[in-house]
């Protein structure tokens, strides 16, 4: 699927959730996840941005477009420092920069036919983003892949599943893992002050995490999600993949701010036939296929998009699925930080 994006700037520009329950099946399997040892990863250096041509982006007359790189320090010129000692198996060192962001993630220890407008209000209609970080050769990751799926039933949570490279070495290469999904789990732990990166992991609205969490300790840090303030508010014309989105901020955003399309697939099921899983037939849900920035926001005026079906559209999958992130990015290196918004096109 090709998305064109045309971006112009204007000059003029709710908090109520349901609290989803946890099931006991959703116990059960924290309790399988976390009687498995997390495995640990040196960072690597690799850009902090993935890039697919699949995407177009057009945005004339953006005074961001030209000002901004996503470039992550370099890291070849960082000593080598040991990584803490994570449960299980740990990478021996980490290459990290002493130049990276400060930790501004609050990283916490264990445990028919629409109207042509509608407003979307924050906590009724925009779901808390639940990022995990996960690889078909890592043991510990099929009960976390399986919370997961749980966690994607409900509509308030925007669950996506980004699949790292850096266990393919183990004997399995995992079909659906990209370097530039380990590059973003990297760009976490540097904007998080981090010494390294291991899976799962899952990390809530782009600013949350935990070592070991619980199936409470992770609807802790969704509610606390849904009832932070609301940033920006959005509003859409059309549905799906035709129409435009406008996006408005509510305060001062401090800042450049990246609007990603994420393509993902709902469902997929894979046998591995080598490495930790041999053996195993492992379920994944909303596997994440690509990131693309389509613009780069200062926040002062109202953005809109325009969003329309490309040429390619047969080059991916029927089932494919499309969301938007709207992330703030810290600065200067472009790490990400909190997510203020997603919004699911189809």
């Amino acid at each position: 699927m090709k998305i064109a994006v045309m971006k112009q700037t204007r000059q003029n520009q709710g908090l109520k959730a349901a609290r989803q329950g946890v099931s006991a099946a959703a116990a059960v399997l924290a309790l399988l996840l976390w009687a498995t040892p997390l495995t640990a990863q040196p960072l690597s250096d690799m850009p902090a941005d993935g890039s697919d041509d699949s995407i177009a982006a057009e945005t004339p007359g953006n005074p961001l477009s030209d000002g901004f790189s996503n470039d992550l320090p370099a890291a070849d010129h960082a000593p080598v420092i040991s990584a803490p000692d994570y449960p299980g198996r740990t990478a021996p060192g980490v290459a990290f920069s002493e130049r990276a962001a400060p930790a501004f993630n609050s990283f916490s220890g264990a445990d028919g036919q629409t109207p042509a407008v509608r407003a979307m209000p924050q906590a009724a209609a925009l779901p808390v983003v639940v990022e995990l970080f996960t690889s078909q050769g890592c043991s510990s990751c099929p009960p976390a892949e399986a919370m997961l799926a749980m966690m994607a039933q409900d509509p308030q949570i925007l669950a996506l599943a980004y699949h790292v490279d850096y266990w393919d070495y183990l004997g399995w290469a995992d079909i659906f893992a990209r370097p530039e999904f380990t590059a973003r789990q990297e760009a976490y732990a540097r904007a998080a002050g981090e010494r390294s990166i291991y899976t799962p992991q899952m990390i809530v609205a782009g600013r949350d995490t935990a070592l070991a969490p619980g199936p409470a300790q992770m609807m802790g840090l969704i509610d606390a999600a849904r009832y932070r303030p609301a940033m920006v508010t959005v509003q859409r014309e059309g549905d799906g993949l035709n129409g435009a989105i406008e996006i408005t901020p509510l305060s001062d955003l401090g800042g450049r701010v990246d609007v990603s399309m994420v393509r993902y697939l709902p469902e997929r099921e894979v046998e591995v036939t080598a490495g930790e899983n041999r053996g195993r037939v492992v379920t994944h849900v909303n596997i994440v296929q690509s990131v693309e920035t389509l613009a780069a926001w200062d926040g002062t005026a109202p953005l809109r998009l325009t969003i329309r079906p490309g040429e390619s559209a047969s080059d991916q999958p029927p089932d494919t699925r499309h969301a938007l992130l709207v992330q703030q990015m810290l600065m200067p290196y472009g790490l990400p930080g909190p997510i203020l918004a997603a919004i699911r096109l189809d």
